[in-house]
């Protein structure tokens, strides 16, 4: 595979220095000269069997526009249509002769002064460019869906990325908000991911932000924190409605100075880092009972982006069953979904949403042979529909129509829910890590809910 190609006509001054700064750094580069009258070197550039089919493989093409004069404008809009991943640098003796351009043809536009003085800047610019779309669209590859709201959501993303604002992700758990994030963050070579629900109250301050030797009682050494080592690039803050109070007030410092100050320090470090934030709760209702800092909200709240649960897009199903399909089929395997198994899955609410439907497909390749999966290969979920719980009885009155006390209401949750998770986990093969991540939890999160209402894992 070639680095660059190289499109100019026979040996100048110009591009025999090209040539000789790019080998100087050994760079794989194809040079194609078009010498010959004007419809010659049209011809050759661009017939599929020379420039066309050249460049399909190149992912930076440098373009000599002096060398195509007329035929400028129709080549690089063949080649741009063709190869949208292909980045081209052009120049000229003097590029303004060639303001018919459009500027969408190419990614760079260079004098041939600026282009002896440039050359490798534009050059290593355009390759990260080049990375970055690669990186992009591995990721964006990953937010499957043909529904309105999921056409929506990536063309958020795609101008999310061109930014540097912070970014707030709203949805239930399970929609895939840290995806959103990675695909958000492609730009980035560090990428900090941060579970606001699963640090301590008390660590929160030194976790995010670092601290000094001797600053409080057993700190012996000094610690870096997250947002000093996610410097340069972008930070993923989950669950950030799990945020005590103490550290939103911090935070909120970052993002109106971006400047940290660890746990014992005298002096603030100045940072540079891209926040993500995403949550599966209200914040505007968690603003009104208190549990948030409204100005933080509006800080955070910059590019909103908000998810739709699996159960309002019914329609996204069949793809992410199918390229959930692909992703865990073993190799020489193919499996494929009756329409009777889709119907199935569209007609159950998913209250795990894409996580759900995601372990769902995976246990049913597991026991499945290699085919079409039927019905009866799908087993969903160990606890009751959203629907169910809906349309189930008021659970607040007993038989009779008399009202149960709020002591004896919270002692009905509390078993419904132990019975939920001892199901959950029985249907896992006693797994609590693999009915964590049934769940939505971190497997301490699970443990310690089963702590508290008072199951011990051996006996299940």
């Amino acid at each position: 595979m070639s680095a660059i190609d190289f499109f100019t006509r026979e040996e100048t001054d110009t591009s025999s220095f090209i040539l000789d700064v790019l080998s100087s750094v050994n760079y794989q580069v194809d040079t194609h000269y078009t010498a010959g009258n004007e419809s010659n070197i049209l011809s050759a550039a661009a017939s599929a069997s020379s420039a066309l089919n050249v460049v399909s493989l190149a992912p930076i093409i440098i373009w000599d526009l002096d060398s195509f004069t007329s035929g400028n404008v129709r080549l690089l809009s063949e080649i741009r249509q063709q190869f949208p991943n292909s980045l081209i640098l052009v120049y000229a003796i003097t590029p303004e002769q060639f303001s018919d351009i459009p500027n969408k043809l190419y990614d760079s536009i260079l004098s041939v002064e600026s282009l002896k003085v440039h050359l490798m800047t534009r050059i290593a610019k355009l390759k990260e460019i080049h990375n970055a779309r690669k990186i992009f669209r591995e990721r964006m590859s990953h937010l499957v869906g043909k529904s309105q709201a999921m056409q929506e959501l990536r063309k958020t993303v795609e101008r999310a990325i061109l930014h540097s604002g912070p970014v707030l992700i709203q949805g239930e758990t399970g929609v895939g908000k840290e995806l959103i994030a990675q695909a958000i963050a492609c730009m980035y070579d560090k990428f900090i991911t941060v579970n606001c629900s699963a640090i301590p109250d008390t660590l929160f301050e030194s976790e995010l932000f670092g601290h000094t030797r001797g600053a409080f009682t057993g700190a012996q050494t000094e610690r870096i924190g997250l947002f000093e080592m996610a410097d340069g690039g972008a930070i993923f803050l989950d669950e950030i409605g799990d945020m005590p109070l103490h550290a939103q007030v911090k935070l909120l410092r970052v993002l109106q100075n971006k400047e940290i100050r660890p746990l014992g320090a005298n002096k603030t470090k100045n940072i540079d880092v891209r926040i993500i934030a995403a949550t599966n709760r209200n914040l505007e209702q968690e603003i009104a009972e208190k549990r948030f800092r409204e100005d933080l909200y509006y800080r955070l709240n910059v590019i909103s982006m908000e998810i739709s649960p699996l159960r309002k897009r019914k329609e996204d199903i069949e793809d992410l069953a199918n390229y959930f399909i692909q992703i865990y089929q073993s190799p020489g395997e193919k499996y494929t979904l009756s329409i009777d198994t889709l119907r199935k899955l569209q007609e159950y609410d998913w209250p795990g949403n894409i996580r759900e439907l995601e372990n769902v497909i995976q246990r049913a390749l597991c026991f499945t042979n290699s085919g079409t999966l039927r019905p009866e290969d799908i087993q969903i979920g160990a606890g009751r529909s959203i629907s169910d719980v809906v349309n189930a009885p008021n659970p607040i009155k007993k038989e009779g129509g008399t009202e149960l006390s709020y002591d004896a209401f919270r002692q009905m949750q509390q078993n419904q829910e132990r019975e939920f998770l001892i199901e959950t986990i029985r249907s896992c093969n006693g797994s609590v890590r693999v009915a964590a991540q049934k769940l939505g939890l971190f497997r301490t999160a699970l443990y310690n809910r089963l702590s508290h209402l008072g199951v011990n894992i051996k006996d299940i």
